[in-house]
This record gives structure tokens, C-alpha cells and sequence, in this order.
């Protein structure tokens, strides 16, 4: 019976399970190398407004913010200044063995006395008592304590040390062990985040036979998350959710895999081309393939891709222009964090190729054609096709970006204001996730339908060398009822791309093609001009058109930044087939 005890009691090693973070030698390396200064400069920024500042209120009012008025702004922005300063100083305190940790031992007392650790915002989803909800951030801060505490256990008071175990425990732990949430069976960022957060705080607080009792469904869940990206690779949540979604599931995979060995069931395959996506996803400098939920320009995190190289290789790391100087995010992500920076290959000493992947392609599964700059194209050029229930979806079906010199000139303007009507029921009245947003038509002013059933079929995808053109039929996106068929055409060849829309119907049908544009457009002597930074571009239509412009709204049920658009309307007819030429230049 005793030895039976000791097993069940035995601790995890959370050597193995944090890799070379316990190691002093990696962070004297880390303090050393030079593509880390501004990195580290941002730790620093962050450790200082942390020394200046109070740490942050979080009153009960301000949690019920979400509820009364559907803001999520109030209430994030000081929990995740919290996060922030977390991570921030506890990576200082890792550099500098000899400086003080009790700041930092404050504001994890802190964190343990917020009264939930779910944002407002998520809490209702699974219907459970909000300490017992366990979403993305829930977790994450389970996890980011737990590791904290064990890579600093000698410089922390042995109380906190406890009473951070206890609370682990009571708010993810064992909420997880009692219920099952909708994330599991979820092929998105959820999946990943939260199982590997789950995953990453039982290994520092759980015996062994806990953890092993937890661990097939665990990796369950983090096999799922992959379901999202099809064998493509392609996130198509959106560009900013392969560091969240995938990152999380690349340090879970790699922290499980140190302690326990491969998953029996082995890892899919899809796993490697979802980690070379983001070197294939830039269209023009740090201009982005903008579809779905993500901002227009980013850069790439050159630790997590080293990382992910090691597993599977042949993925590469951004060039310097493209190479993300903060390491810690906006929302204070600590276990990414610290993997960037272990696994940064000036750390490791890992030769790694620099480059971005510049070859077009078409990703068959999400339905996506990316051309990006360089030398095989003069400029960026996107085009999709896809459905319309898609994680993080917008009604797109048929949109485009046009890119040049590092400007979006025909653009898709990515992401909405997060806010309570944005993952609602009225999510596609905001111009950012419906049709009315994108580089789509309107029938009579009918926008697309959500849901699966509203999928393009792509009728063509060809790359000749040449150029590229993607023809897909889009009739099943639009409830009109006269409709008969809509049929969209998309190609670039050199520095033009066209659009063409063929529309039948069995009465007449005004169709409008609309063009979205990140600057107010100029109409002269029928061609309408847009240029953006040095570089512009000219849309030429037939004569019997007629075009007007517009803007949308700024703020809270719309996009965050000045958003405009060209309407070329067509007159009314059962049989329509029009062409507009998007010519580039340089300014």
C-alpha cells in the first residue's frame, strides 16, 4: 500500500517538461545574443511600467461591463496589463538571478485574488459558475503561474507557492476533470490553447497517475485543433491565430512529448504544413493575406518557427524586416513568450534558412490562391473561395487583395471590433465579417449568406508560369431568389489583375461589384484611382456603369480603422457579364 502511495504522489519533472528554460546557461544566452536586444528592450519597457505603475484594479463592476453594454475594452485592457507585466518580469528575474522578485510576487498574489480568471465575455458559453470556466484565458493564467512558480520556486515565499498549487487546482484543474467543455471537439485555437494550457499547468502541480489519467484526452483535443487547418496547412481563422492557435499547440505537443513520450497515437500529418504557413502567408513586405479575423500587416515570431522547425523542419525563419520585435504579445502570453525566447536559434546556435516562401500556390483545402511579391510576381495577389462557416468567419466568398510595394490597394480589411455583437447572432451586420465589407457583389443589395451550405464551387484554379486565375461559382453564397447563376473569374497577369462577373437570373437583377480600399479613391474621367504610400492602382469599367464611393464607420460594430468602398453598379438585366481591370504601378 505504501509504495502504491508513493506513486500516485510522485511529481512530474519539470525540467523535462520546460526544456532548456531551467537552464541558467540559456538565459546568459538569452541576455547575450544580439537578435534579441529589442526583444528584450520590450521586457524592459514592460518591467519599468510595471516599477512606476500600481498593478492594475479589476473591480466587479467593471467584470460586468460585458453584460451591460457587450464592451469588452474596459475590463481586458487592465487584465491584460496584468498578463503583461506577469510575463514581463518574470523573464527579468529569470535573466537576472540577483535581482528581487517581489513585485512580481505581489501581482501573482493579486492575480490569485481576482475573482475569476474567464473574461466576461466567455464565461456564459459553457453555462458553469464563471471560477469554474475554463476558456482561453482561464487557462493560459493557470498555466503561466504554474510554470512562473516552478521555474522560480527558490525566490518565491513558500506560501504563494501553495496557495498558486491551490487556486491551479481549484479554477483548471479540477473544472476540467468534472466537466467537458464545447472547445474540445473544437477545429480552432480553443482547442489548442486551452487543452495545452491544461496540459502545461498539471504537469507542474498534478502527481503523475493525475496527469496520465487526463492525458488521452488531452492530446485528443490538441489532435482536433489541427482539424482546422486541413492538410494545406492554411490557417484560416486568420493570420494572427497560428502564433496563438498553433503556437500552443506546438509547446504543448513538445512539453507532453518530454515527459511522457509520442502520442500513441501518433501526430497528423498536417501538423508540419501548418507550421511552415506563416512564411507563405505575406503578400507584399508586411502586408498579410488579410482574409478572416486578422490584422493587415504582422510579422513573424523567429523563436516559436525555429522551434517548429526543429520538429519538422524544412520551415525557416523570417527575414529581419519581418521578424517580430515583441515577444511578449498583447495579451501577455507567457508560455509562448519564454518558447520564443529559449528556442530563438541565436540561443540554440540552430542553423536555420531565412527567407519567405515567394512561390504561388493554391491551398485546395481551405480554397485559397496566395501569390505573394517577388520573383515570380510583381505584386501580392489573393483570391478564395472556401464557405462561409469557416472559425472566425467572414462572408468573403469570391473577395481578393491586391498588394504592391507594401500597400494594400484592392484590400480586405481583416478583423472587427471584439465586441459582444461580434461573435452574436449579429455578427454579419458588422461590414468586417459580412459580405457588404468585402470585394464582393451585391444582387439588389442581397449580401451573402453565412453557414456551410453557402460554399463557392471552384470551377478552375490554374498557375501557368504565366500567371494565375481562379474561377469559382458562388450562386449557393446568395439567397436571391431570381437568381440562376453567379459566376466569378479572378486572374492576374504581370501587374493587372481582372475581375469578371457573370450573373443569369430569371428576372432582372441589379448587380453591384464592389471594390474595398484602406484610402478615400479619386474618380477622373471614368477611372477610379486609389494610391496608397508608393504605390497605386486603376480600376477601368465598362461606360454603362455607374460608380459611386462610400465609407463605413469607425468603432464598435464596425472595422477599427477608416474602411472604404467603390460600388460599379451594372443596370438591371436577367443575363450580366462585366469585367473590371485592376492596373498597378509604382509611384
Amino acid at each position: 500500500m505504501g509504495a502504491r502511495e508513493d506513486h500516485a504522489t510522485r511529481p512530474i519533472d519539470a525540467r523535462a517538461a520546460l526544456g532548456s528554460a531551467v537552464e541558467r546557461e540559456t538565459w546568459q544566452r538569452i541576455a547575450c545574443a544580439p537578435g534579441l536586444r529589442e526583444q528584450l528592450g520590450q521586457i524592459g519597457e514592460l518591467v519599468e511600467q510595471a516599477r512606476t505603475r500600481p498593478i492594475a484594479e479589476l473591480p466587479d463592476d467593471l467584470y460586468g461591463e460585458f453584460e451591460r453594454t457587450g464592451d469588452r475594452g474596459a475590463f481586458e485592457s487592465r487584465y491584460f496589463q496584468r498578463r503583461r507585466a506577469l510575463t514581463a518580469l518574470a523573464v527579468a528575474a529569470l535573466i537576472d538571478p540577483d535581482s528581487g522578485t517581489e513585485l512580481l510576487a505581489d501581482l501573482v498574489a493579486a492575480i490569485c485574488d481576482e475573482p475569476y480568471w474567464a473574461l466576461p465575455a466567455h464565461v456564459a458559453r459553457d453555462g458553469l459558475d464563471p471560477r469554474e470556466t475554463i476558456d482561453l484565458f482561464a487557462a493560459e493564467t493557470g498555466s503561466a503561474l504554474a510554470e512562473i512558480t516552478a521555474l522560480l520556486a527558490d525566490r518565491l515565499p513558500h506560501d504563494l507557492l501553495r496557495r498558486v498549487r491551490e487556486e491551479v487546482i481549484a479554477r483548471v484543474i479540477e473544472p476540467y476533470e468534472r466537466h467537458s467543455s464545447w472547445w474540445e471537439d473544437s477545429p480552432s485555437n480553443w482547442a489548442s490553447v486551452c487543452a495545452g494550457s491544461v496540459a502545461l499547468a498539471a504537469i507542474q502541480v498534478c502527481p503523475e497517475d493525475r496527469v496520465r489519467a487526463q492525458l488521452p484526452r488531452l492530446r485528443a483535443t490538441l489532435r482536433r485543433s489541427l482539424d482546422g487547418y486541413g492538410d494545406d496547412g492554411v490557417c484560416v481563422e486568420g493570420y494572427g491565430y497560428w502564433r496563438y492557435g498553433f503556437g500552443y499547440y506546438l509547446v504543448a505537443v513538445e512539453a507532453l512529448d518530454a515527459v511522457f513520450g509520442p502520442d500513441p497515437n501518433g501526430e497528423p500529418g498536417r501538423a508540419a504544413e501548418a507550421a511552415r504557413w506563416p512564411l507563405r502567408a505575406f503578400l507584399s513586405g508586411r502586408t498579410l493575406v488579410t482574409f478572416a479575423d486578422t490584422w493587415l500587416e504582422g510579422t513573424a515570431d523567429a523563436g516559436l518557427l525555429a522551434g517548429a522547425d526543429q520538429r519538422y523542419g524544412d520551415v525557416g525563419l523570417p527575414t529581419a524586416d519581418l521578424t517580430d520585435t515583441e515577444v511578449v504579445d498583447e495579451c501577455g502570453r507567457w508560455a509562448l513568450a519564454v518558447r520564443s525566447l529559449c528556442w530563438h536559434p541565436q540561443v540554440t546556435s540552430r542553423v536555420t534558412p531565412t527567407g519567405t516562401d515567394q512561390a504561388p500556390r493554391w491551398y485546395p483545402d481551405a480554397q485559397w490562391l496566395v501569390v505573394p511579391e517577388g520573383a515570380h510576381s510583381p505584386i501580392g495577389f489573393a483570391a478564395r473561395a472556401g464557405h462561409n462557416g469557416e472559425p472566425h468567419n467572414h462572408n468573403d466568398l469570391g473577395s481578393f487583395v491586391v498588394a504592391r510595394a507594401g500597400q494594400l490597394l484592392v484590400a480586405d480589411a481583416g478583423r472587427g471590433v471584439y465586441d459582444r455583437e461580434y461573435f452574436g447572432p449579429r455578427r454579419y451586420d458588422n461590414p468586417a465579417a459580412g459580405s457588404h465589407g468585402h470585394s464582393v457583389p451585391l444582387l439588389d443589395g442581397v449580401r451573402q449568406a453565412e453557414g456551410p451550405s453557402a460554399a463557392a464551387e471552384v470551377l478552375g484554379a490554374e498557375l501557368d508560369g504565366e500567371g494565375e486565375r481562379v474561377t469559382v461559382d458562388l450562386t449557393a453564397a446568395y439567397p436571391h431568389p431570381a437568381l440562376t447563376r453567379l459566376v466569378r473569374r479572378v486572374e492576374r497577369r504581370g501587374e493587372e489583375v481582372t475581375v469578371t462577373d457573370a450573373l443569369t437570373a430569371t428576372e432582372p437583377i441589379a448587380m453591384t461589384q464592389r471594390f474595398i480600399t484602406l484610402v478615400a479613391p479619386n474618380i477622373e474621367n471614368g477611372v477610379v484611382h486609389i494610391v496608397a504610400g508608393a504605390a497605386r492602382a486603376e480600376l477601368r469599367y465598362d461606360p454603362e456603369a455607374s460608380v459611386t464611393t462610400g465609407a463605413f464607420p469607425v468603432g464598435r460594430g464596425s472595422f477599427p480603422i477608416a474602411v472604404h468602398h467603390v460600388d460599379i453598379g451594372l443596370p438591371a438585366a436577367t443575363e450580366i457579364e462585366h469585367t473590371v481591370r485592376v492596373s498597378t504601378y509604382s509611384v
